[in-house]
């Protein structure tokens, strides 16, 4: 009787010991797929349209429903809080303009022959500038007061009337010619000689931006090549024309000015006008991969864009 004892429970010991090893086994599986350091529930399941997330002790029932592929997609968004459904279209997206895709579709290419001697010149000018013009540009802003230097641009302004006059007649822009006599009679006058804009900031009448470089080509004469001038900067064959049309109507030549007076007077209005954008400038400098291209691309934008106002 004591041996059937000792048997039974040797037996009874043995399943006990058993038991506990194949719990501690089934422990360590369902713990090593939990998330370190988190409570993450041990599955999520969906039935039907509800999903359910279970846990070793509660089963909750979630009550946002994720999207079906099939109706959803492609107008749902994945966000870190789960899919949502976009209000809008995939066609709504297809008529929409690009900002960044360029307004001017149509502008001309440009030819550059003489890139080798272009790009020379652009090098030499830059060392004038920025050992002349800019330290004098500089200088002159720091010391003169915006004010006065906005009334030396008016004049230098004032005095290219006689140049947007006859271009804008050229070009039938009766309107313009209109507003440049108008202008001219009102600032010499109440401007006193033009310092004051007063045409422009009491009586609303707009500068006219015209030169004989935009008559030509209005005529269709094409710009030619592109040429960076000595002192001048950027220009094209067309413009050289134009440039020299405008000389023969500016205020020395009709005034029979001397060589050097003209000098003085074209430097004070280049130091005036850089004394502006001395900083832009610079800013250029810093930001352009490649200058040379960058300014040759800017003039010829501007100077077309002139063309379609």
């Amino acid at each position: 009787m004591a041996n059937k004892n000792v048997q039974f429970i040797g037996k009874t010991f043995f399943v006990v010991f058993l038991s506990l090893n194949i719990s501690s086994l089934s422990w360590a599986s369902s713990s090593s797929t939990t998330v370190k350091g988190g409570n993450a529930p041990d599955f999520i399941t969906q039935v039907g349209d509800n999903i359910f997330a279970q846990t070793s002790d509660v089963t909750i029932k979630l009550e946002k429903k994720l999207p079906k592929a099939d109706d959803d997609w492609p107008n749902s968004i994945e966000t870190a809080q789960g899919a949502m459904k976009s209000s809008q279209n995939v066609e709504d997206y297809e008529d929409m303009e690009d900002p960044f895709a360029g307004t001017e579709k149509d502008i001309p290419i440009l030819s550059d022959p003489l890139e080798g001697y272009n790009r020379w010149m652009f090098g030499v000018n830059e060392t004038l500038y920025d050992y002349a013009l800019e330290p004098v540009a500089r200088g002159y802003r720091n010391t003169v007061h915006e004010h006065l230097r906005i009334g030396i641009k008016n004049i230098f302004n004032n005095a290219l009337a006689p140049v947007k006059f006859v271009s804008s007649l050229l070009q039938l822009e009766f309107k313009k010619s209109g507003q440049v006599l108008a202008r001219t009679l009102i600032n010499t006058t109440l401007g006193l000689g033009g310092i004051a804009d007063v045409a422009g900031e009491e009586y609303g009448i707009d500068d006219v931006n015209e030169d004989f470089d935009q008559a030509l080509g209005y005529y269709g004469i094409p710009t030619g090549p592109y040429v960076v001038l000595p002192f001048f900067g950027p220009s094209t064959a067309r413009n050289i024309v134009g440039r020299t049309a405008d000389a023969l109507l500016s205020p020395g030549a009709m005034a029979g000015a001397g060589f050097g007076t003209n000098i003085i007077v074209n430097a004070e209005d280049n130091v005036n006008a850089a004394s502006f954008i001395v900083d832009d400038k610079k800013q250029l400098e810093d930001s352009a991969l490649d200058e040379y291209e960058s300014v040759r691309d800017f003039y010829h934008q501007y100077r077309h864009g002139l063309l379609k106002k």
